[in-house]
């Protein structure tokens, strides 16, 4: 049932990929948000808006939602066995998720804006 290119090796590296980028964003951002003092609100603002931060943050959004969609995806494919409750389940599963990157993307931008 899957596409021609998202089944085997493709999605395998995807999810390794993200994973990898996921744990060293999450590294990053303990060590950063440790070392500033005093944390509020406005030292936060300024994190987020400095464009290597934001840039950073934004590519963290893409990668939890792929390694998501990959990783959800698979399940489905493999669990859910009539086609049009799979496509329903993934139907969802992806509305969810663009809803989701729409909702981290403009906190992104309101805060850069701000």
């Amino acid at each position: 049932m899957s596409a021609p290119g998202l089944q085997g090796l493709r999605p395998w590296i995807i999810q390794r990929i993200t994973a990898v980028y996921i744990a060293v964003f999450m590294l990053y951002f303990t060590v950063a948000l440790s070392a500033v003092r005093p944390f509020s609100a406005e030292s936060w603002s300024e994190w987020v808006a400095w464009p290597g931060n934001n840039i950073g943050i934004g590519m963290f959004i893409i990668a939890v939602l792929w390694h998501a969609w990959v990783g959800i995806r698979d399940v489905v494919l493999d669990y859910v066995p009539n086609v049009v409750s799979r496509m329903l389940v993934l139907t969802l599963v992806a509305t969810v998720l663009v809803g989701s990157g729409f909702w981290g993307f403009r906190g992104l931008v309101l805060v850069v804006i701000k």
